[in-house]
């Protein structure tokens, strides 16, 4: 796959992340997972990753930048959101919440992955975030906004709430909406642990079958850290946890740092494909 430059449409983009549902749907025959493993990782940074400033790109391999600052903007680790699809193709997702959008490249992801292993016309999806579509709050304007505003404008099953995650039920009952439910909520608004904890209670609230926390090991995130700590605590009776949390070697730590991290909570109780 070549990296989808400024030159080039959503449209190729989004080709090349149906090509990879499919990969990862059919990774179970594989003969060398381990090999099909890299190549995939390398297939979602291909995808383009979201890093373009000095600071981001710090916490991003050197090997990688070649992908940073294109495309559909991931802003995730490939080692580490590989694991997480992996594990989503086990269960029937159909329904999908993000909390904290910003440029819009993880949601675009998600959506087309879990969209693309679902019947026709049975999923359905919400981006929830207080700034725009494709905004990212500290920035007047990225690369990735307008491909984002288009991928937005071309999926039906997709919408968008530019709200406070802590106002949405709120909106909800204002606009006469009828009460929502999600079977997949991913968190990454609020990045400390007071608004994490709201908001991973919320997706409890919304019925959510499985629950993501983004940050989860991340030096500077430590509210993230601890809300990731305490879920798994407090939800043991009731789901699984799996955390992925691969660092690359060639991005420079102080002794115990680490970025990123995607922790992930699975109801007991949650179908997996395999019974369908």
């Amino acid at each position: 796959m070549q990296i989808v430059t400024e030159g080039q449409d959503v449209k190729r983009a989004l080709e090349g992340l149906r090509a990879l549902g499919s990969a990862i749907a059919g990774r179970a025959d594989a003969a060398d997972v381990e090999s099909l493993d890299r190549d995939l990782e390398q297939q979602i940074a291909t995808l383009g990753l979201f890093p373009y400033e000095d600071w981001s790109l710090r916490h991003f391999p050197k090997e990688l930048h070649s992908c940073c600052g294109h495309g559909l903007g991931i802003w995730q680790y490939p080692n580490q959101l590989l694991p997480l699809a992996i594990l989503l193709n086990k269960y029937r997702v159909e329904s999908y919440l993000e909390i904290g959008v910003a440029a819009g490249g993880t949601f675009t992801f998600m959506c087309e992955l879990l969209s693309s292993w679902t019947k026709p016309g049975s999923f359905r999806a919400l981006g929830c975030d207080p700034a725009p579509p494709g905004s990212v709050s500290y920035l007047p304007q990225n690369p990735f906004q307008e491909r984002f505003k288009e991928w937005l404008a071309a999926s039906p099953a997709v919408s968008y709430k530019q709200v406070y995650s802590e106002f949405l039920e709120r909106q909800w009952l204002r606009d006469n909406e009828p009460p929502q439910s999600f079977d997949c909520v991913f968190v990454d608004g609020d990045h400390s642990y007071e608004g994490c904890w709201a908001d991973l209670q919320m997706a409890l609230r919304l019925h959510a079958s499985i629950i993501i926390l983004h940050d989860v090991v991340n030096a500077e995130c430590p509210g993230v850290c601890d809300a990731w700590a305490e879920a798994q605590s407090a939800l043991k009776n009731d789901f699984d946890f799996f955390e992925f949390s691969a660092q690359y070697e060639s991005v420079a730590h102080e002794p115990g740092e680490q970025f990123l991290g995607i922790g992930v909570c699975v109801r007991k109780t949650m179908p997996r494909r395999s019974s369908e």
